[in-house]
């Protein structure tokens, strides 16, 4: 190989590095020196070298520095770089890699050693090499300055994006508060109309998260919706599989969005060949991308890999407990039932007279075996919607006879404890699109709920009346009063958790702490939303409501 290459020798001292600049003139190329890292970086930016051997402790630029800001910069990140240093601690090899260098050797490393190095890095280049990059030669000392302060600026800019951005592994237990965080962060730095997030969160399940910053005319959330998930690729395999969360910002009013707008970018980002996340930006008037925020939104994506990664690991970490949870819950069942039924057969006698005493404890029996039969189904019906893996049909649904069918449920409970019920649903309530099966699920729980947390005598409404959805859709809400004591209001932020429940004081028929979360999924799958607000009147009752999308006429 002909070595008529330029090598650039940089080390504080240079009569030590004498004899190695010798050997390597002598093996036939050419050797510059540089006794500081500034030095170093006028020199290679005015005639760039074909390969940098730099000590790491020089002054004013140590070697890490000096190799971190030209393997960041497209004009010299070509030119390969090798470190080499006395200090032979592990760690140095390490900050070495991570700055980009593209070898590391020990100072004490015999000349031959160092030569083999050389040559198998230049063993590609071609002798009298072209430039690395148009531009790199000649550059005077502002141009210089201009150009380290400019790459500094990008790689501080880019930390910052980066840290940012991985903070939010720490709300991949709440998406909903992991999208809200990424909202406000991404409004700092771009400037778009409205912003959709996706997210996977299971095998089969999927969040979409739209943030406005515009008013928005009718039509554009569901437009925005669909284009979420054709820029992602689900317009079919997704159907059914994910639940939608609107994000509204503080718009300020003006002209509202129209339906048409642009897509002003789409990143999805991909695991190998598994979709992740995507990040979609809308625009309804004439901006377009700049290149900083083409630069920013490439960083983001770049991380948002790494909290999509960690997210699905959570995801998977938690569908593995929920499986293991369902099928010992699962084995559970048929004992109990077996349980459940001889207890029965005891107490009504069949073989053989029960004394009051034992018919009482046969009561207490059959209750305790009732009550964990309710939450054996709690826990496998929360672990399907969990997992995604069940799934609701909605159809048109009138509500009040459907109400009217779960209210007769309870009709022994209420007279036991007095309580009235009040139904307040207006004349030519329209239909709703939900699946008849889940929306009994919602209503029996909610309802069970108030009978629970409703002193005996108290009362409970039920009523109904016109709402959107989330997604600016016409929806009815439905909402279900008690007069019970009230929920603190610490205690809201966390009530549709799983396993969630008040203290034992505040309750006066105890729960299994699953029906609320359940209700929430239920919710989710048909695009509604479900809320509580407490105290209601006087300092005491709560009133939960939930919205469901009208069925189209």
């Amino acid at each position: 190989m002909n070595r008529r290459f330029t090598l650039l020798l940089v080390d504080d001292n240079l009569p030590q590095i004498a004899p190695l600049r010798d050997f390597l003139e002598a093996a036939g190329y050419r050797v510059r020196t540089a006794d500081n890292g500034m030095k170093a970086i006028v020199a290679i930016y005015q005639r760039p070298p074909d390969l940098i051997l730099s000590d790491i402790p020089i002054s004013e630029l140590n070697g890490y520095h000096l190799c971190r800001i030209l393997k960041n910069d497209p004009l010299t990140q070509n030119i390969p770089i090798i470190l080499f240093s006395s200090q032979a601690e592990p760690h140095n090899r390490f900050w070495g890699e991570k700055a980009g260098a593209d070898a590391f050797l020990e100072k004490t490393a015999e000349f031959p050693r160092i030569l083999a190095a050389i040559e198998n890095l230049l063993k590609e280049r071609k002798e009298e090499t072209e430039p690395l990059a148009k531009g790199t030669r000649g550059l005077d000392g502002k141009a210089i300055r201009n150009q380290i302060t400019g790459l500094l600026d990008r790689l501080l800019y880019e930390s910052t994006i980066s840290n940012e951005i991985l903070k939010l592994t720490g709300l991949a237990h709440d998406s909903e508060a992991l999208a809200r965080e990424f909202f406000d962060f991404l409004a700092l730095i771009c400037r778009y109309s409205a912003a959709g997030l996706l997210l996977r969160e299971g095998a089969d399940k999927y969040s979409i998260f739209l943030q406005l910053m515009e008013p928005v005319s009718d039509g554009f959330i569901e437009h925005a919706r669909k284009e979420m998930l054709h820029q992602a690729g689900l317009d079919r395999e997704a159907a059914g599989k994910y639940r939608f969360i609107l994000i509204e910002q503080d718009t300020g009013g003006g002209r509202a969005m129209p339906v048409s707008f642009q897509v002003l970018s789409s990143l999805p980002i991909h695991d190998g060949n598994e979709l992740l996340a995507s990040l979609t930006l809308f625009e309804s008037g004439q901006r377009r991308l700049t290149e900083g925020m083409s630069h920013a939104l490439d960083v983001i994506a770049g991380r948002l890999l790494i909290v999509a990664r960690y997210l699905k690991k959570i995801k998977d970490i938690e569908n593995v407990k929920a499986d293991l949870v369902s099928m010992l819950v699962h084995d559970m069942r048929s004992p109990l039932t077996g349980i459940s039924g001889f207890t029965n057969v005891l107490a009504e006698g069949i073989l053989g007279q029960v004394s009051p005493d034992q018919g009482a404890a046969l009561k207490n029996i059959q209750e305790g075996c009732s009550r964990l039969l309710t939450l054996i189904d709690d826990i496998l019906d929360y672990s399907k919607l969990e997992a995604g893996k069940m799934q609701v049909s909605p159809r048109p649904l009138d509500l009040a006879p459907l109400l009217t069918q779960v209210l007769g449920s309870f009709s022994l409970q209420l007279q036991e404890h007095r309580l009235q019920v009040a139904t307040e649903l207006p004349e030519n309530l329209p239909q709703v699109m939900a699946d008849e099966k889940q929306l009994t699920r919602v209503l029996s729980n909610l309802i069970s709920n108030a009978v629970k947390f409703t002193p005996d005598g108290g009362h409970i409404r039920i009523a109904a009346a016109p709402a959107t959805t989330r997604q600016k859709q016409p929806a009815l809400e439905i909402s279900i009063s008690d007069s019970g004591c009230g929920i603190p209001p610490e205690q809201q932020k966390t009530l549709f958790d799983r396993y969630e429940q008040l203290p034992s004081a505040t309750v006066y028929r105890k729960g299994t702490g699953l029906g609320l979360a359940i209700c929430k999924e239920i919710v989710g799958l048909h695009h509604g939303d479900i809320g509580v607000e407490s105290p209601i009147a006087d300092g005491a009752g709560s009133c939960f409501a939930f919205t469901l999308p009208l069925a189209l006429p």
